[in-house]
C-alpha cells in the first residue's frame, strides 16, 4: 500500500468519540453541541438498543446514558468488562444517582439540569482519568511499514503499551484483537484494539485509523518491541 501523504494544511483531527444516549431529543441536541464545540464527535443515539448497538459493534471513548437506559439493562447489558477501561457518564435525578454507586470508579453521575459548564468538564476528567492507565509516553514517528493480519499498513506512533496506525480503509479488518507484524526486523505481536477513526464521508482519504495496546504477548515478544520502538526516531512531540 502506497503511504499517502497529506498536506500540512490537512492535518487530520483525531477527535475522541462520545456516545449520547439520551431519549429527550432537545438534549441530545444539546449535549452533541456543546461536545462538538469542544472538539469531540459525538454520536448520538436516541434508543437505549440503538445505543447498545452501537456500543457493541464499534469501538469510541465515552458513554453519555440516560439512567433510565442504563437501568433498563443498558450499564450492565452492554457489558461492564468493557467499562472497566472505558468510562461512563449516567445523566438523570438525584433518586437515579443511588443506583450506580456500586458500578465502580470508571461511572460517574451527573444530575440535571445539566449545564454546559459542568457536562465539559465530567466528560474530560472522565478521559483523562481513563488514560491515566498509560505507564510511557507516546512518541510520533516516521511511518514505518507493518502489517495488520496480514495486510500492508504503517505505524505512526508508539509506546511501550501501544501503538497507532494507519491502514486502508476498511473497519472490517480491524478484529478486536489482532497480529502486528514488523517484517523488516521479525518484530510480531498482538495487540487488542481500542479504538478506530474513519475519515469524514466529505474526504476521500483512502486509510483511516486505529490505537490498540499490546494484550497476552510472550515476555521474549514484549522484550522484542520495546527494543524495536527504542531504535526509532521521535518527529514530533505528540499531542
Amino acid at each position: 500500500m502506497a503511504r499517502l501523504l497529506l498536506p500540512a494544511s490537512a492535518a487530520v483531527q483525531f477527535r475522541q468519540q462520545v456516545i449520547v444516549a439520551t431519549p429527550h431529543a432537545d438534549e441530545s441536541k444539546t449535549l452533541a453541541a456543546w461536545l462538538d464545540a469542544e472538539a469531540f464527535e459525538p454520536l448520538v443515539r436516541s434508543t437505549s438498543k440503538a445505543a447498545a448497538d452501537t456500543v457493541a459493534s464499534q469501538p469510541f471513548d465515552l458513554l453519555v446514558v440516560d439512567a433510565s437506559f442504563a437501568l433498563r439493562g443498558g450499564v450492565r447489558g452492554y457489558g461492564l468488562a468493557r467499562f472497566r477501561d472505558t468510562p461512563v457518564v449516567v445523566l438523570g435525578s438525584a433518586a437515579d444517582s443511588q443506583g450506580f454507586a456500586a458500578l465502580g470508579s470508571q461511572i460517574m453521575f451527573l444530575e440535571r439540569p445539566l449545564d454546559r459548564a459542568t457536562v465539559i468538564c465530567t466528560v474530560t476528567m472522565a478521559l483523562m482519568e481513563a488514560r491515566a492507565e498509560r505507564r510511557s509516553p507516546r512518541r510520533t514517528v516516521r511511518p514505518f511499514e507493518a502489517t495488520v493480519n496480514g495486510v500492508q499498513s504503517h505505524i505512526i506512533d508508539v509506546s511501550r503499551e501501544g501503538v497507532r496506525l494507519e491502514l486502508p480503509r476498511d473497519r472490517r479488518m480491524v478484529t478486536p484483537s489482532f497480529v502486528m507484524r514488523v517484517p523488516l526486523i521479525g518484530v510480531g505481536v498482538s495487540v487488542q484494539r481500542v479504538w478506530v477513526r474513519v475519515p469524514r464521508p466529505d474526504e476521500t482519504l483512502g486509510v483511516m485509523w486505529c490505537g490498540g495496546r499490546l494484550h497476552k504477548n510472550t515476555v521474549l515478544a514484549e522484550q522484542g518491541w520495546e527494543r524495536f520502538i527504542d531504535t526509532l526516531i521521535s518527529v514530533s512531540a505528540p499531542s
